[in-house]
């Protein structure tokens, strides 16, 4: 059996967590009218999610680095949507709470997804072969 990184392993499950809770987030009732504001479209997380896990398996550090750079562009993309946090976007007042836990939730696994990606990348790259 072959050694895996676990670095590419961690991160590829922050990243199914990520996708999880986007899956979670379509199940409550104002998603309708936040959902778009508060995280990612499915399909959009989908995409380094499988990248990530098909990269893990077959141990190709390109997958990886595709996978974060999408990330990347999907947490640039996450932070035009920083006024559910100041304010600027008027929330009611009975799904607020929960909207602002959904957009830090993303934000924050967003940003540990595609740190811990370079950060991967960056290890598999300077490992030496014995």
């Amino acid at each position: 059996m072959k050694e895996r990184s676990l670095l590419y392993f961690i991160t590829a499950v922050v990243a199914s967590v990520l996708f999880l809770v986007a899956l979670l987030i379509r199940t409550q009732g104002w998603f309708n009218t936040y959902g778009a504001l508060v995280m990612p479209s499915l399909h959009k997380l989908l995409i380094p999610v499988v990248l990530l896990w098909i990269g893990w398996y077959f141990e190709n550090k390109g997958f990886l680095l595709s996978a974060s750079i999408v990330l990347t562009v999907l947490f640039g993309l996450h932070l035009d949507n920083w006024g559910v946090l100041t304010g600027d976007i008027f929330i009611v007042s009975q799904y607020a709470p929960a909207v602002k836990t959904a957009f830090v939730l993303g934000f924050i696994l967003l940003l540990g997804g595609l740190g811990m990606g370079y950060y991967s990348y960056l290890t598999l790259s300077f490992e030496k072969k014995a």
